[in-house]
């Protein structure tokens, strides 16, 4: 085997090594950038490859969240309901849900903006929520029980943030 041939082989093993070389954090930086990759592996199973719900279980989530994000309490709700989960019934257009929404706690800041961002270009053709990392981390800092986010949502439905 030749000089060059090792080299070759030597490169491309080291090539193929690159992603466990990378560092934590640039790795879920990237990961954080692909809010349509996380949407798929975390949400689409219940709310639909489209957003479109399923009825009676799980809400329609397009062309709602980049309405509801306009408003800062909405953007604080939204990051609410992915940061602390979602229990008890809640009406959506008329509609009645009975499901449960699990906390996606454990995702990072940056993960939760990206999805809630992701989510919200979902039935527009509009710009996207602009969900941000900082809008999460305000609201992480403040936990809220089931009850807590239940209100939370009652209140943005009475001011009309929430459709």
């Amino acid at each position: 085997m030749t000089t060059k041939s090792r080299f070759r082989i030597m490169l491309a093993a080291f090539l193929g090594m690159t992603p466990l070389l990378v560092s934590p954090g640039l790795a879920s930086r990237a990961m954080a950038a692909d809010g349509a990759a996380l949407y798929r592996g975390k949400c689409a199973m219940c709310h639909g490859p489209a957003g479109a719900g399923r009825p009676g279980t799980f809400p329609p989530l397009a062309g709602r969240v980049r309405q509801i994000a306009g408003n800062p309490d909405g953007k604080a709700y939204l990051a609410a309901v992915l940061v602390n989960g979602l229990h008890g019934p809640i009406t959506v257009e008329g509609q009645s849900y009975k499901g449960f929404m699990p906390s996606f706690r454990a995702l990072s800041d940056e993960d939760i903006a990206a999805v809630l961002t992701y989510v919200g270009t979902l039935g527009n053709n509009a710009a996207p929520a602009g969900i941000s990392a900082q809008d999460v981390v305000a609201v992480r800092a403040a936990p809220m029980d089931a009850a807590t986010v239940q209100a939370k949502r009652a209140a943005l439905q009475t001011a009309h943030v929430i459709p």
